[in-house]
């Protein structure tokens, strides 16, 4: 049951109902989905994004493939979302099924565009495979697969076809039992706590900066440049949701049961 292009669509079948399963449990799906996804269709990125409408106007977005992007970068993003040729497509005909950005525009005409040059060239990330899970005046949820190879396949677009149809009525169906259990006067399944994963790096960053180093200093003994630090720092702040550096270090400590964090 493999594809063109080597698509395993079972093995794809198979994350999408552990991630359906999750979803029905009430459980955190993302990093089941997006890691299945890059791994079992070849992206170099896998992203869910899920915009909801909050005081910040942020979304919240789980990534697999990449550091979490800046808030800045999230905020251009909240700014620049029609300019994108499926979320146009998707507004117009609010049509969820995938899409790649070459279905809509040549490569050549979609890197000029504003969004391309200020948003994703940084990245080198010439494809993109997107889907809609959930479009509702509150929420908008969809899946996003980038690389910087070849196009993806007609294959793989009716592979992740597949699974955008199973997860997307795994979240209806999540909806209407947290409707009905509203009703009725039953409270709400807890918040499930969410694990956190840092990389490597952003751990090596707070690792110099809980021992006293100021990001020039933990550049120089990463070799990299200040304003990489920076951006580890800033992945930090979003996952974590902190507002500091002297914060994160803080979460830090505690989640990794350092006594420091008792002070």
């Amino acid at each position: 049951m493999t594809g063109e292009a080597g698509v395993d669509e079972a093995a794809l079948l198979r994350c999408g109902l552990r991630a359906s399963n999750a979803i029905v449990n009430d459980e955190p799906f993302e990093k089941i989905l997006t890691d299945g996804l890059r791994h079992t269709v070849g992206a170099d990125t896998a992203t869910i994004t899920m915009w909801r409408h909050t005081p910040a106007g942020l979304p919240s977005m789980t990534v697999s493939g990449q550091d979490v992007p800046p808030q800045g970068e999230l905020r251009a993003w909240t700014e620049r979302f029609g300019d994108h040729p499926y979320f146009a497509h998707l507004l117009t005909t609010r049509d969820p099924r995938p899409y790649r950005t070459s279905d809509f525009m040549p490569f050549d005409r979609f890197r000029n565009t504003t969004v391309y040059r200020d948003l994703l060239a940084q990245y080198g990330l010439r494809h993109q495979l997107a889907a809609t899970l959930t479009f509702t005046d509150q929420e908008l949820v969809f899946i996003g697969l980038l690389r910087s190879g070849q196009d993806f396949s007609d294959s793989e677009v009716h592979a992740v076809a597949h699974v955008r149809k199973m997860v997307s009525a795994a979240l209806a169906y999540r909806t209407e039992v947290r409707t009905i259990r509203a009703k009725i006067g039953l409270k709400p399944f807890a918040e499930p706590v969410r694990e956190l994963t840092l990389t490597a790096r952003e751990n090596q960053v707070l690792r110099l900066v809980a021992a006293g180093h100021t990001n020039d200093q933990a550049a120089m003994r990463l070799g990299v440049s200040t304003r990489t630090v920076r951006k580890h720092l800033e992945s930090v702040f979003a996952k974590a949701q902190v507002p500091s550096r002297a914060a994160a270090v803080a979460w830090w400590l505690r989640q990794s049961g350092d006594p420091r964090a008792q002070g």
